[in-house]
């Protein structure tokens, strides 16, 4: 029995050893035949204009053994123009498509700035292809061709004219001309792509991409085209970063060509303002309970503080704490009274407002969120601009005077956060009842 045993492993070994020997030669014979074989164009002549006819050819190829691959084409005039250059290759079989497109990066100028030229279309022509390998000790094997382009689509897709206004950008909601960037191109052909981001060259994997707004023509088509950006605040998000960004248009068409085209932008003081009354509580004078008890002719008068809360600087304007108010009156007509149109409404300006619950117009009563000793003075275009720092707490205080009549049903008096033309931050502060008796 035993010698039966040893004789089914002796024979195990032999075929095992037999085995790995055959496998080691045709390893060896498949190593040392050609590095370089089957190479193939699937079309002689081709027209790379994307109509869906002979648009592209197949190139295809086998390596034997890891190698470093190129792929050119060689014109009348002896220039060489690169499909792929030097890329690591495995053994094994390879396909590829091929409609006439080359890398060729190069940097233009058509009259409107620098243009990148990712790339582009061969030109009509008959041209040499070729296919080559080189190993790591440099022995190399090349195979090689010809190849005629017919009828090739080679106009480049330019986004002419490409502005972006202005370069340095405060996205905060303050209302001024800086809060948004306005972009602007003229596409000369349709495209099969375009996208448009921000980039910062310190991370150019980290793009913030920007949406065009629906307009007369698709993004895609030929045609002027114009984007307004606002960082994305308007939608209650925090902007890229402080920094200089490059903002990136890039263009790819049908057949393969491509461009890009680069600007810089400086974003300054960008993110989502916010503010809140401190504690949500107003110091109403003469408050009892929650109630007031006035005469007619008295003033409802109040104190509060307003903090900014956020990392940017919030803009403010008039009329200032301390201010009076007839009940007949509202901010607009005061200030067409006092002669202060920066009074008037301002979009993207901060104002501490009350309102009271019969009111036809939100919040007639307004005032600065902070007194001008609290705020940072700017000097913008020439006109004085009033911001409330990060961090910083703003004193509004103003009077009411009760000089008529309330309307039937007037009881309830609150305060409110204004961020103007965007929303009311907080609403029914520190309600209270006024109670307005008849001497």
């Amino acid at each position: 029995m035993f010698w039966k045993v040893a004789k089914f492993a002796s024979f195990v070994l032999f075929l095992w050893i037999t085995m790995g020997a055959l496998a080691a030669c045709g390893q060896l014979e498949l190593r040392s035949g050609p590095l370089l074989t089957n190479v193939a164009f699937s079309k002689s002549e081709i027209s790379p204009n994307a109509d869906g006819q002979d648009d592209v050819t197949e190139i295809t190829y086998t390596l034997r053994r890891t190698a470093d691959v190129s792929i050119y084409f060689e014109n009348e005039q002896g220039e060489h123009f690169y499909f792929r250059e030097s890329r690591r290759r495995s053994p094994g079989n390879y396909s590829v498509l091929w409609g006439g497109v080359v890398d060729i990066p190069e940097t233009v100028d058509f009259g409107y700035g620098p243009v990148e030229i990712l790339s582009r279309v061969l030109p009509d022509g008959t041209y040499r292809w070729v296919v080559e390998a080189r190993e790591e000790n440099g022995a190399t094997e090349t195979v090689s061709g010809q190849i005629t382009l017919r009828n090739s689509d080679t106009e480049l897709p330019e986004l002419q004219n490409f502005t972006v206004v202005p370069d340095v950008f405060r996205p905060n909601q303050d209302g001024l001309l800086d809060d948004r960037v306005s972009i602007g191109y003229y596409l000369t052909k349709d495209v099969a792509s375009i996208v448009l981001f921000l980039r910062d060259p310190k991370r150019p994997d980290l793009r913030y991409f920007i949406a065009e707004a629906p307009g007369l023509v698709k993004p895609t088509e030929r045609g002027y085209h114009s984007y307004s950006y606002d960082g994305g605040v308007d939608l209650n998000a925090e902007p890229p970063p402080d920094g200089l960004y490059e903002l990136v248009g890039e263009a790819r068409d049908a057949a393969g060509n491509a461009v890009r085209v680069v600007r810089t932008l400086t974003i300054e003081e960008g993110g989502k303002p916010r503010a809140d009354v401190v504690g949500g509580e107003i110091d109403w004078q003469g408050e009892s309970n929650r109630v007031v008890l006035l005469t007619l002719g008295d003033k409802l008068c109040f104190k509060a503080y307003v903090e900014n809360e956020s990392t940017v600087p919030i803009r403010t304007s008039g009329p200032w704490p301390g201010q009076e108010y007839r009940f007949s009156e509202n901010y607009n007509t005061l200030a067409i009274a006092q002669d202060e149109p920066s009074w008037l409404q301002q979009d993207g300006a901060w104002r501490f407002g009350i309102n009271f619950d019969t009111t036809g117009v939100d919040f007639p009563y307004r005032w600065a969120i902070g007194r001008k000793e609290d705020l940072e003075m700017r000097l913008i275009d020439g006109v004085e601009q009033w911001y409330l720092l990060p961090g910083k707490r703003g004193e509004v205080s103003g009077c009411i005077v009760l000089d008529e009549k309330l309307p039937v049903g007037t009881r309830f008096w609150w305060g409110g956060l204004i961020h103007q033309g965007v929303a009311v931050v907080n609403n029914n502060i520190d309600r209270i009842t006024v109670q307005l008796g008849v001497p």
